[in-house]
């Protein structure tokens, strides 16, 4: 998906989280964004199905694998 249609969030971290983010993000050759991006779609995908929810919003996003 176009940058242009994604909305932006800002997350405050702590230094520990935000270390292991980028050391996870290395490993798969990605982005801190990226990675989190991903999180956060899996998380949506995951509440979606536990509250029985066929909402299609996080499968727009190609960067989610």
């Amino acid at each position: 998906m176009p940058p242009k249609n994604l909305k932006r969030v800002t997350s405050y971290l702590p230094p520990n989280a935000h270390k292991v983010l980028e050391d996870w993000a290395e490993e798969e050759g990605r982005t801190v964004s990226n990675l989190v991006n991903r999180i956060v779609s899996q998380a949506v995908d995951a509440y979606l199905v536990q509250k029985g929810t066929n909402n299609e919003s996080s499968k727009d996003n190609p960067d989610r694998t």
